[in-house]
């Protein structure tokens, strides 16, 4: 279950931080599967550590709605879910919505340049380099509303990364997210507060709506 190590990324600063950057990915990758067992033992020879750097990495995973413990059991991935990622979605829809309030007022105009330079980096990205273009747009929108509100939206993000791969193969979507990141963007830019605060939450909070769908009918057809 474990990564080889030519594809782990490079070691950060600290045992855990490292342990946990690779597992996170592994897991919104699709590398480690929903109800995957993880296996500390082996992920400590893996990585060439104790069992300590290993269970800290997945109890933050299990605060991100990542990893769930079962007691006795060990810990799995967590399956896909259509109300997390509805509760997921909402959340974010709600934190982007006062983050867009706080921040376009404050909005200086290097700010607003990297914010359309964030956009036309999505808008070309490749399909693997997609997620991370993403999310850079969408904090680039923020930029300005503070620090504790970024950290918050780029965790929800995070948390919304495996569900939007889901989202990226549906028909259709991937134009109409362009549209919506567009008018996003703009609104932004002229300063129409309102509108993109607006704009914003209904583009995510659909998003989840979107995705919870499609888990659902998922599970009809596979009970």
């Amino acid at each position: 279950m474990t990564s080889s190590p030519s594809s782990r990324k490079l070691r950060p600063a600290t045992t855990v931080s490292w342990i946990l950057d690779n597992l996170r990915n592994a897991i919104v990758e699709g590398k480690l599967e929903p109800h995957t067992l993880i296996r500390q033992d082996e992920l400590a020879i893996a990585y060439g550590v104790s069992r300590m750097p290993i269970r800290e990495a997945i109890r933050i995973l299990e605060t991100e709605g990542l990893v769930i413990s079962r007691p006795n059991r060990g810990a799995v991935v967590a399956p896909l879910d259509p109300q997390d990622a509805e509760e997921i979605f909402e959340v974010r829809a709600a934190l982007e919505c006062v983050a867009v309030r706080r921040s376009v007022p404050r909005l200086d105009d290097r700010q607003r340049d990297a914010a359309a330079a964030a956009l036309r980096e999505l808008e070309t990205a490749p399909m693997d380099q997609a997620p991370a273009a993403h999310r850079a747009f969408h904090l680039a929108l923020h930029a300005a509303a503070g620090t504790r509100l970024l950290r918050l939206i780029g965790q929800h993000i995070d948390a919304a990364d495996r569900y939007l791969r889901l989202e990226a193969t549906l028909a259709g979507t991937q134009e109409k997210d362009r549209r919506e990141h567009r008018a996003i963007l703009d609104a932004i830019l002229a300063e129409k507060v309102e509108e993109a605060a607006r704009l914003i939450s209904d583009h995510v909070a659909e998003t989840g709506k979107e995705v919870a769908k499609v888990l659902r009918q998922r599970s009809n057809r596979h009970p």
